[in-house]
């Protein structure tokens, strides 16, 4: 057998002996044996943006609830909230919300004390539309509803509804949305303030470098409970194979990996290896504007000619479970009898023949990381079958993210995606409406009815009628036959034994500042 090596496989290799040289000259300290109050954590995409208003996702929020304070956050290790900011949070009527902050909050590099006027400047930058030339918030529907925030003291103020939110305080109060920045901070640094973020709460980022992580310090002026670590060095190491080498050699002390990865972790002396369940969702999805798949039998003859155990076998080691619809079994309004698709390779020619799409070529993009690549290598062959020729298509992280925004993403025809979730319904829904075509809607599907669904559901106090709103807006993603989910995945957690971890339940957001030394 000839063993060869192409130039992708060089270039990793380089970038591999690379990055562990940075962490083992920057982070020497590190890699001593512990407990320490110095930690290295592992994130598996870069860090983009540190300002709650732009932030790229998971990776930048989680930085984000480490240096900025919200009126309330969650418990450590639990959804559950509790004050922070605020000293009081009080729901008046079911559009009205007043708040009370302490005294004393200082924001970091001299900005002074947190204020109303602060509060109102986070929420409404975020929710209402942007003034001037300022650059609207993907995460605007974190504050739908948001008619304005009135400040009626140096420490007091209301927050005031056009119509009642289900998940105010869940999604909008008490997540990274709710993040109150210092309103000078944010007007004297401008773009300036996404990379030198100036908050309220434990950390600073002392450091920030593209593709390299960075630096959380504790911030001295914090007036909340001191965090267990003086320094926590947050690096990004894309490859598992990486991740792996990092973890032994001590130059990272934690990580979340796939249960492929994590496998030979188990056995390692010095790490503790332990799965927790996820809810993150990953499915395959479709342009349903493009040429080819506009005609829904297309749509699903695919759908029935893949085989989802066969994927998830080889993308996840048979670890991950199984997911039939949007929503992942935790989250309320999970649509338990939704139907689960078995592969009919017969009716998915008929299918295909029906719609007279013979001789069908298609590309399925994947971000380059092995799960998706062999998932993706499963769904070539089982589309082969019923004459569809797939070309996979692997990208690096930074073109990969970029490839479903604006016109770029009408030329795309399948695709891998996996989105992180939150405890709440219209959260994980958010990203279908047809106002996200262009965005994060890479299937370009408009639904009225779904969107008219998504609206109603976020004002909807009954839990019961609030269900079956999300359930019915999952039935119509199923009936638009543009994706076929895949897993909410299991996260496995690897680390130093005397490292604490804490996290929102489901491993996405995670708590930094509520890590804790213990055995």
């Amino acid at each position: 057998m000839t063993n060869t090596i192409n130039r992708r496989e060089i270039m990793a290799g380089a970038a591999t002996a690379g990055l562990l040289g940075a962490l083992a000259s920057g982070q020497g300290a590190f890699a001593q044996a512990g407990p320490r109050k110095t930690i290295a954590v592992r994130i598996d995409r870069d860090l983009t943006n540190l300002d709650p208003a732009h932030r790229t996702g998971a990776w930048d929020g989680n930085v984000c609830r480490s240096v900025f304070q919200r009126l309330m956050k969650q418990k450590p290790n639990s959804a559950e909230l509790e004050l922070d900011a605020a000293a009081e949070v009080k729901q008046v009527s079911p559009t009205v919300v007043e708040f009370r902050l302490k005294p004393g909050q200082i924001f970091s590099d001299g900005y002074g004390e947190m204020t109303a006027e602060d509060v109102k400047f986070s929420f409404e930058r975020i929710g209402l539309p942007p003034v001037g030339d300022a650059k609207p918030s993907t995460y605007k529907g974190d504050w739908v509803n948001l008619d304005k925030v009135e400040v009626t003291g140096p420490l007091t103020g209301r927050i005031i509804l056009t119509k009642p939110r289900a998940n105010l305080f869940d999604i909008a109060i008490g997540d990274v949305s709710g993040c109150i920045v210092s309103k000078k901070a944010v007007e004297k640094l401008g773009g300036e303030h996404s990379v030198k973020p100036v908050g309220s709460g434990p950390y600073i980022v002392t450091n920030l470098e593209r593709q390299r992580g960075a630096l959380l310090k504790r911030h001295e002026g914090y007036a909340g409970p001191k965090p267990a670590y003086e320094e926590i060095a947050i690096r990004y190491i894309g490859d598992p194979r990486t991740t792996d080498l990092a973890l032994r050699s001590g130059e990272i002390d934690f990580a979340v990996l796939s249960p492929q990865a994590a496998d030979p972790l188990r056995s390692v002396a010095g790490l503790v290896v332990t799965e927790q369940p996820s809810i993150a969702y990953v499915w395959l999805g479709m342009n349903t504007e493009k040429e080819g798949l506009k005609d829904i039998r297309v749509r699903q003859a695919i759908r029935l000619a893949l085989d989802v155990d066969q994927m998830l076998a080889a993308g996840y080691n048979g670890k991950a479970p199984r997911l039939n619809t949007l929503l992942p079994p935790q989250i309320l309004g999970h649509w338990k009898d939704a139907p689960v698709y078995k592969r009919n390779v017969a009716e998915a020619k008929k299918l295909l023949a029906d719609a007279g799409a013979s001789n069908l070529k298609l590309k399925l993009l994947i971000l380059n990381q092995p799960a998706y690549q062999n998932m993706a290598l499963v769904a070539r062959a089982l589309l082969a079958e019923v004459g569809i020729t797939l070309e996979v298509d692997a990208q690096e992280g930074g073109t990969y993210w970029s490839s479903g925004k604006g016109d770029t993403g009408k030329n795309l025809d399948l695709f891998i995606l996996r989105f992180n979730g939150k405890h709440d319904p219209n959260f994980i829904m958010q990203w279908f409406v047809s106002g996200q075509v262009g965005d994060w809607n890479w299937e370009r599907w408009a639904n009225p009815d779904y969107d008219a669904l998504f609206t109603k559901a976020a004002g909807e106090i009954d839990k019961d009628k609030r269900i079956e709103d999300v359930i019915a807006a999952q039935k119509l993603m199923d009936k638009s036959a543009a994706f076929v989910w895949l897993t909410n995945e299991v996260n496995v957690l690897v680390h130093r034994p005397w490292i604490k971890p804490a996290a929102v339940p489901g491993w996405l957001d995670w708590q930094y500042d509520s890590f804790a030394v213990g055995a």
